[in-house]
């Protein structure tokens, strides 16, 4: 139905509070498609290149437009939205990435670690160029709990952590040919549990800033059986900080 009826193509005749609406609509559309197809082990179908509406503006800005659309709307700029769709965008070809590594019955090393240094590039300068109240510190949530946004700036960082840890999840498997890079990351993809697991914990104790959506569930078995896989098989000087965080996230999901 947003194909059908071109939400990407501005309507002169809208007021900006419509214009933004259908922006919503359509980039939310593409977030679902992603999830949805990744959950599903399904294809992409909504957008894949042309035409693609303005990224959604600051939430707080967009709450405060007026139906006249009199709000000045030369301070546009974007919000968190926006980074979740830069962000989700990465996650497609780690989700491709992951797909073709299931699918295939010969693995070329080399080519696969091309890839993931690809990605990873990809994620690090994702996080470089986030704005300064975007990066993830205790004062930002507090200045995002305040403008009550708390929560979706938390999603925003969440979803950055997992989609890191998938796409340094195969390297945790010991029977893999060794390679330069395999146990950094190995490392790195631990990092990103725990810092997942670390931030669900905060988030919950933090008020205006609980994750409280249905992904969440997912998206935190993967980093806690990171944890478990560290439990088990990790290094000695790794057990302790794995069973603290393991006993963390265990509280989290009984609360």
């Amino acid at each position: 139905m947003a194909q059908l009826l071109q939400l990407p193509k501005e309507d002169l005749v809208d007021g900006e509070v419509s214009r933004e609406v259908k922006r919503r609509v359509w980039w939310s559309l593409y977030l679902i498609d992603r999830w949805a197809s990744a959950g599903l082990g399904l294809p992409r179908h909504f957008y894949n290149g042309g035409l693609a509406p303005r990224l959604p503006m600051d939430e707080v800005m967009f709450s405060q437009l007026s139906v006249t659309g009199a709000k000045d709307m030369n301070n546009w700029q974007p919000g968190i939205w926006s980074h979740m769709i830069s962000l989700v965008e990465i996650f497609g070809h780690i989700q491709d990435l992951n797909h073709e590594l299931v699918d295939q019955t010969h693995w070329d090393e080399n080519s696969i670690e091309s890839r993931v240094l690809s990605l990873a590039e990809r994620l690090a300068k994702f996080e470089d160029e986030l704005p300064p109240a975007m990066v993830y510190t205790i004062e930002n949530l507090d200045f995002h709990v305040r403008r009550g946004i708390g929560r979706t700036f938390v999603a925003l960082h969440l979803g950055y952590h997992h989609y890191c840890t998938l796409l340094y999840y195969q390297y945790l498997d010991q029977r893999r040919p060794p390679t330069p890079n395999t146990r950094m990351f190995a490392q790195r993809c631990k990092h990103h549990a725990t810092e997942y697991c670390e931030l669900i914990r905060t988030s919950n104790q933090h008020g205006g800033a609980e994750a409280l959506y249905n992904i969440v569930g997912h998206m935190t078995v993967v980093s806690s059986s990171v944890l478990l896989h560290t439990l088990l098989l990790g290094d000695d000087h790794e057990l302790p900080m794995a069973r603290h965080r393991w006993s963390q996230i265990s509280s989290s999901w009984s609360s």
